[in-house]
């Protein structure tokens, strides 16, 4: 059975957020970037702002060159989650699969749906307009038999809302005048440290375009890239078959954190550090798994990047048992006295948790740790009254 794949992207979720709500921001070039610091870069441009030279990623002071009148708005985190939840439960009735891959954006798995909601094609265009009828949000669609085509052709069209569907067998003619660099897995390769070499080198044997990459044979690819040349060659030819997965499926789970302005204070990054951690155990308890591995990213102001994990002796989904690994990650990756801009905290290695079970019922019924008692509480509380409800102190010796 021919697999059918949708990616549903909403361009530059912020700014489309902000427009739906204040009407002034419409047809006017927008940037998201946070506000009142000194080296801030724009996250998100509108299609306004691209067209006089702004792109995300560039300093804020340069955008103001390029484009005098431009508007700045700053992030607002969570409004976008929440707004994301809602997009979220548009999708159901319209896919029995789907992934969430970052705010605005999700896969969708409709092989076997023909006989329920119709052609795929058809399925995607009522969710399309549905998102615009409910969340007032434009979507960019693509379509095809794999997650990794069909995110190219959402990323390839230029404006909302469009659809673009591949046929199965026309993948490589489609990809193949494509920038290399836009290969969403050589993006989500480029958190690690070898992906800017891996860029430069495309570069510097003039592979520019996935037509290129997947022209050169494997064994030539793999004297240049090692490793890397068979997932680079596949992925330029169109090959992906990786599944949707759900959630609670997901192999691996992590946070993220820009820092603005960089820090470089032991003490305030850990304290940051931690509260990603608390993210992380309570979504594993959420979801009923445990991870047996923890990694750390760190990316210093001068784009240096340096990479930890540590496999720990039994799987656990609790702070205690994980922020002293934490704590060591932290200690090898921050060597170089240079501030921090980003920094990224990975589980991974997940399952579900076996107990073991007594061999003889004891009575009265042993109780869980008294750490294990005080993160179920505090993810009551917060689950009632919100995530700034309560929050973890340190103890000074």
């Amino acid at each position: 059975m021919d697999r059918h794949i949708a990616y549903v992207q909403i361009p530059c979720f912020g700014i489309a957020l902000a427009q739906a709500t204040d009407p002034v921001l419409r047809n006017r070039p927008v940037v998201l970037a946070p506000l009142h610091t000194p080296r801030a870069l724009v996250l998100e441009a509108s299609r306004e702002a691209m067209q006089e030279g702004v792109r995300p990623g560039i300093p804020i002071e340069l955008a103001r060159r390029l484009c005098p009148n431009l508007r700045l708005i700053p992030p607002d985190l969570p409004s976008m989650r929440a707004a994301h939840r809602s997009v979220q439960r548009t999708v159901l009735p319209f896919a029995p699969a789907w992934e969430s891959i970052g705010l605005g954006a999700l896969f969708l798995d409709l092989t076997g749906t023909a006989r329920c909601f119709g052609p795929p094609i058809d399925t995607v265009s009522r969710l399309g307009r549905a998102l615009t009828r409910q969340q007032g949000l434009q979507t960019v669609i693509g379509l095809a038999g794999s997650k990794l085509v069909s995110q190219l052709a959402a990323t390839s069209l230029t404006a909302s809302p469009h659809i673009l569907s591949i046929q199965a067998g026309s993948e490589q003619s489609f990809l193949a005048p494509l920038p290399a660099a836009w290969l969403p897995g050589l993006q989500h390769h480029a958190r690690h440290v070898r992906a800017s070499h891996i860029l430069q080198r495309l570069e510097d044997l003039n592979l520019k375009t996935m037509g290129a990459v997947s022209s050169v044979p494997l064994v030539h690819l793999q004297s240049a890239f090692g490793a890397a040349a068979t997932w680079l060659h596949d992925w330029a030819s169109g090959v992906d078959p990786s599944p949707v997965r759900s959630p609670a499926d997901q192999p691996a789970i992590e946070q993220s954190l820009g820092l603005n302005p960089d820090e470089i204070d032991d003490d305030r990054l850990l304290k940051r550090l931690y509260v990603l951690l608390e993210n992380l155990c309570a979504t594993l308890r959420q979801q009923g798994r445990v991870c047996r591995r923890l990694q750390l990213l760190v990316r210093h102001s001068d784009h240096q990047h340096q990479l930890a994990q540590q496999r720990l002796h039994h799987a656990t989904c609790w702070e205690a048992d994980l922020q002293p690994v934490l704590r060591r990650l932290f200690i090898r990756c921050f060597r170089r006295r240079v501030r921090l801009q980003h920094v990224t905290l990975q589980v991974d290695q997940l399952e579900s948790p076996i107990d073991q079970l007594e061999l003889f019922e004891t009575w009265p019924a042993s109780t869980p740790p008294v750490h294990q008692r005080l993160s179920l509480a505090v993810d009551r509380i917060r689950a009632k009254f919100g995530v700034q409800a309560v929050s973890w102190g340190a103890v000074r010796p």
